[in-house]
């Protein structure tokens, strides 16, 4: 708790970076760092297990991570240590924003879930990026083919994980809706691809090349987010949107907690200066019991936290 610009946000930036190896903030952890030093280092104890991270992009090896002083060679057993749910001013772009918005929710979902949702989110990410710059080179056919089958393998496997996904994250999303405003949230999934990717990739060939891109797959997918059956984006007022992305927060808490043998570390960045006094009170009944919760705020001004909450009082 303090004034703004004393670095609250960075701390909860840390424990997100230690946790996933990602900010929230940007996607370079370059602009992390300190200004005028060379590097960054983390540690943390989660699960019972010690933490470390160390990043210096100028070094030979920029990322160094270990668990419990054990230096890791991949970051898959790193990244199944814990999992975090961020909650910023900024939620209610999942609403408002363009698709892609809702595409990093659902990725934020899946690559904490699912370790076959890393593997092919990473190889059709690759992919499609190597297409996509063949296409705009206009390089010949053959090659541009020669990326379809890792599309169509990882593609494939990439939407169905997203349905899935999305079939258990609906009913999580609506209870917390309904307990906040006692309104109906549906979500329907809607793939970036009409038939199976071999197929939609060999109906969109002419225009792919006109166009310089690939214009058919996961990169293309679609969350619909409705309220009392009209979407939320189109319909929805202002307060009802805020409470339909608070909504599909909880949601995923409470879906991580259920899945996972160690619940989510929650981080709310300074969120109640947003929200009324009874979505307040209803975001911090619905966070999972068990869960630690890092939040930051300016004041204390209408906030019930639970008993035995930890205050840190940053000063000017």
């Amino acid at each position: 708790m303090g004034p703004n610009a004393q670095g609250k946000t960075s701390l909860l930036e840390a424990a997100c970076v230690l946790l996933r190896l990602k900010s929230p903030r940007t996607h370079s952890l370059t602009e992390a760092i300190h200004f005028g030093e060379e590097a960054f280092f983390l540690e943390g104890n989660y699960g019972g297990k010690e933490l470390s991270m160390r990043f210096a992009p100028g070094e030979q090896v920029k990322r160094r991570l270990q668990i419990d002083d054990v230096t890791q060679q991949e970051t898959t057993d790193y990244l199944s240590t814990g999992c975090i749910v961020w909650f910023g001013t900024d939620d209610r772009e999942i609403i408002n924003g363009p698709g892609e918005r809702r595409r990093r929710f659902l990725d934020s979902a899946g690559l904490q879930l699912n370790n076959d949702y890393r593997h092919h989110f990473k190889f059709y990410e690759k992919a499609l990026r190597s297409r996509n710059m063949l296409l705009r080179k206009q390089r010949p056919r053959r090659e541009v083919e020669a990326y379809d089958s890792i599309l169509v393998e990882n593609g494939d496997a990439l939407m169905n994980l997203r349905a899935y996904l999305c079939e258990a994250l609906e009913p999580q999303a609506a209870k917390a809706c309904f307990s906040i405003s006692q309104e109906k949230l549906t979500l329907q999934y809607k793939p970036g691809s009409p038939t199976s990717m071999r197929q939609a990739l060999e109906d969109s060939r002419a225009k792919e090349i006109a166009l310089g891109m690939t214009l058919v797959g996961p990169h293309r997918d679609e969350l619909l987010v409705t309220l009392n059956d009209l979407p939320t984006a189109t319909f929805g007022s202002e307060g009802q949107r805020r409470t339909v992305a608070l909504s599909l927060k909880l949601g995923l808490a409470n879906l991580l907690h259920q899945e996972k043998s160690i619940p989510p570390l929650l981080l709310l960045d300074d969120v109640f200066g947003e929200l009324d006094l009874e979505r307040r009170s209803a975001l911090l009944a619905g966070l999972p019991s068990k869960a630690q919760a890092l939040l930051t705020t300016t004041d204390m001004e209408g906030l019930e936290l639970p008993e035995k909450t930890h205050f840190f009082p940053l000063l000017k």
